[in-house]
């Protein structure tokens, strides 16, 4: 019989498949290849309207259903959509795709951590969980980075070719999951089973675990990473066409898919560096400061990139993922403990939630604001960049302001026990 310990050996190669994102440098420039700027930006609004309609329900049948089927959903959602995009073509197809899309995402999205710690709390090795995870996190990080050179790399042959590699990462992830187990489920004693609960008492729950005040500032600070983390990412893909462009830079074949994928690869690379540090810097500056830290990183690489069109900012973009890879396992290691088994992936869906949500409506009136049919031109990013960077700036303000009274220590011990 398959034990639980299996889980933990195996997590890390589910992690490396899920993250082996070949479509990452060549993402943009394929969908420009075939629809105007307006309608990229649409496509990218409805892959984040499609994480508000099932990131809270994906989390609350994680909590009711188990683990390990709703990764397996995730998985194949992924090999649906990776197979729509080297098949397909038009907005319509995109669409649908960007729709699997989403529902593996959103699916992974809490679970895959939730999972994580439940299988190390079933073996009772919780106390591991913030140096695995960051470990894993490097993994999955260093997986990206050769997905992205090899991605680059084949894109520019063809840009299509970088979904077909996806699609077979994602039926290695999905064959990797299905060879795992359901952790066990702790019950607490008093505390009420998420099936008697059903779906809205689970939320007001979640809901009142907010009354924990460092839980409410590590919502914000998820909600506005996520909108500024992914700026950077929307935009470096089209700058750096652009740079290009101006540059006069004549590169064999398809020379942008190239440039993207091996800066894809060395960013990645940074971050798994910065990943594999982020519980050392917690330990030594304090949660808030890290945190804030990464906060500051990304609001400096926005500026640069809406100020200026010039070589220079590619340094700054290399360190785009810096930020996440920084705050993950740290942030993760300071919520999870403090929710019980019962609502950890419907509390991490929640937040999901809350920024993709804040994201998809920052993509969508970037979308109103350009005008129809427009190219990614440099007056378009630029004001883009900058909008969000002073949205950024605001934000860090508020964390900095509230960070003393909400960040006054960590639990020691799981809420499961």
């Amino acid at each position: 019989m398959r034990s639980v310990a299996r889980n933990v050996r195996l997590y890390p190669l589910y992690q490396a498949f899920f993250n082996a994102y070949f479509w990452l440098p060549v993402f943009f420039l394929y969908f420009s290849e075939q629809l105007p700027l307006r309608r990229v930006l649409q496509l990218e609004a409805i892959y984040y309207l499609t994480v508000v309609v099932v990131e809270v329900p994906s989390g609350y049948f994680s909590d009711t259903v188990g683990r390990r089927r709703t990764l397996m959903v995730a998985a194949a959602a992924l090999v649906v959509s990776y197979a729509l995009f080297f098949f397909g073509t038009g907005f319509a197809v995109f669409a649908l795709a960007q729709v699997f899309l989403a529902i593996g995402m959103a699916f992974n999205s809490g679970t895959d951590t939730a999972l994580h710690f439940d299988s190390l709390s079933g073996i009772d090795r919780a106390g591991e969980y913030a140096d695995r995870e960051a470990s894993v996190h490097r993994l999955a990080l260093l997986a990206g980075a050769v997905a992205a050179l090899v991605g680059g790399l084949a894109g520019a042959w063809q840009l299509r070719i970088a979904y077909g590699l996806s699609l077979l990462a994602a039926l290695g992830a999905l064959v990797t999951v299905w060879l795992m187990v359901e952790p066990p489920l702790r019950a607490v004693p008093g505390e009420e089973t998420v099936a008697r609960r059903g779906f809205a008492r689970q939320l007001a729950a979640c809901a009142g675990h907010l009354r924990d005040r460092t839980l409410a500032w590590l919502l914000g600070f998820a909600i506005l990473m996520i909108v500024i983390n992914h700026v950077p990412y929307e935009l470096y893909q089209p700058y750096l066409d652009l740079l290009l462009s101006e540059r006069e830079i004549d590169l064999p074949g398809r020379g942008t898919p190239l440039v993207t994928g091996v800066i894809t690869a060395l960013t990645m690379l940074i971050a798994s560096w910065a990943t594999a540090r982020s519980i050392r810097l917690r330990n030594r500056i304090g949660l808030g400061a890290t945190l804030l830290l990464c906060t500051t990183i990304q609001v400096v690489i926005m500026a640069a990139m809406g100020l200026v069109l010039h070589e220079a900012i590619l340094i700054l973009i290399l360190l785009r993922s810096v930020s996440s890879a920084i705050m993950q396992p740290p942030m993760r290691a300071a919520i999870t403990p403090r929710l019980p088994q019962s609502l950890r992936a419907t509390y991490l869906s929640i937040q999901s939630l809350a920024g993709r949500l804040a994201f998809a409506g920052t993509l969508w009136l970037l979308s109103r604001a350009a005008e129809p049919g427009a190219a990614a031109d440099w007056p378009s990013l630029s004001s883009m960049s900058l909008t969000c960077a002073v949205v950024g700036f605001a934000g860090f303000f508020v964390l900095a302001a509230a960070a003393g009274p909400c960040l006054g220590g960590e639990p020691l011990e799981s809420s499961d026990r």
